[in-house]
């Protein structure tokens, strides 16, 4: 080959290494020269704080959200509604465990005089027989039975027996029911005197403190009197009024703001008064018939002699005060004239006064046993998640 023939594609070949060079700069130097695309991060909407409202007492308008209050029994010093502090701000509780699913806090289960939980849905577990096994062994946790002496204005005393949940405390504001033993008993029957059943000695205390560990109810308190000052309604009257519930006002951590009259009538819905056997009888003539404004919860268990009582319910302005709850019971292996006998009692009430509606605010459970304290645990344990 001549050598002018190899310089010739020589130079053909650096001019084609030239052109593809030239090339490749020239297209990075267009992507250099291209507009940047603007790419623009949209922020997430924000999930809507959960919280638990506070309200401004003036307003009632909760200072965190805005939200209007509904309710009408006021605010605490912590801006917290009296009404709904209770209630979960996530409106849910497992129906097992009585906890939040969402936040985890604890609650009580509130069934109402339908045995609904208002809140999960639940039925309660009530019985017209012996309760379960584990009522009556002692629970996780163990009350208090505490004994005072009240002085009366006529300078006699008055014997009671008081029980405090286990975790009582004064940030907290408990249901009182005030109970009524029978003839022969004492107040002690209704916190930790041994009664004899045919399983053994058996105490009240042990059911409250397992309804309490359970979440069955709001907090309750029980104090227990002695009976013999309730023969007369009249004395029995102003006892309750104007001696026992200014010193349980001023004793313990209640729904009653004070100790006068109508800070305590305020409370009425969250005031029970309710016995057995005897102590029955005493709830009709002296609970009933002349408390009406300061109690609106009423249990009576195997007795149901009424005499009077419709007609004083419904005497000087009684009729208009509201019951929110009056729950009867029977044994039916008690004698047959006393269960007839409260039977027909119990439908005569529900007929003649306006305030009580049977199935709705009073309901009468007959349990599968007799005069005796199987029947009243399972009385008190299935009023207690009716009441409270």
């Amino acid at each position: 080959m001549k050598k002018s023939s190899v310089t010739t594609l020589a130079v053909f070949g650096i001019v084609a290494l030239l052109l593809v060079a030239l090339f490749l700069v020239s297209g990075r130097i267009s992507l250099l020269l291209r507009p940047l695309e603007v790419v623009q991060e949209v922020a997430p909407t924000p999930e809507p704080t959960v919280h638990i409202h506070r309200f401004d007492a003036e307003s009632h308008l909760c200072v965190e959200c805005g939200e209007r209050c509904l309710h009408e029994h006021g605010f605490d010093s912590d801006f917290f509604c009296l009404d709904c502090r209770w209630a979960c701000p996530h409106e849910t509780h497992s129906a097992e465990t009585a906890a939040c699913p969402v936040c985890g806090r604890q609650f009580n289960h509130h069934f109402g005089m339908d045995g609904v939980c208002d809140v999960c849905g639940k039925e309660a577990a009530l019985y017209t027989a012996e309760l379960p096994d584990r009522y009556f062994s002692p629970s996780a946790h163990s009350g208090r039975c505490l004994r005072d002496t009240l002085t009366l204005p006529d300078g006699l005393t008055l014997e009671l027996a008081v029980y405090l949940p286990w975790d009582y405390n004064e940030e907290t504001r408990y249901n009182v029911a005030i109970m009524l033993h029978g003839d022969g008993g004492s107040c002690d029957d209704w916190t930790d005197a041994p009664e004899r059943t045919h399983r053994g000695d058996i105490q009240f205390y042990t059911v409250y403190d397992n309804i309490i560990d359970e979440h069955l109810c709001d907090p309750f308190i029980v104090v227990a009197i002695d009976n013999r000052f309730l023969k007369s309604s009249f004395y029995g009257e102003g006892l309750i009024k104007n001696t026992l519930l200014p010193y349980i006002a001023r004793s313990f951590s209640t729904w009653m703001e004070g100790d006068s009259y109508d800070e305590i009538a305020a409370a009425r819905e969250h005031i029970a008064i309710g016995g057995l056997s005897r102590g029955s009888i005493y709830t009709y003539g002296v609970g009933m018939a002349r408390c009406l404004d300061v109690a609106a919860n009423f249990c009576c268990f195997s007795n149901g002699y009424i005499g009077d009582v419709p007609r004083q319910m419904r005497a000087e302005g009684r009729d208009a005060f509201s019951i929110k709850s009056y729950i009867a019971t029977v044994g039916l292996k008690d004698e047959y004239l006393y269960v007839r006998g409260h039977r027909y009692d119990y439908e005569v009430l529900c007929s003649s006064i306006d305030a009580l509606t049977d199935g709705e605010n009073a309901r009468l459970f007959e349990i599968d046993a007799g005069h005796n304290f199987i029947t009243w645990t399972a009385s008190f344990y299935d009023a207690l998640l009716l009441m409270f």
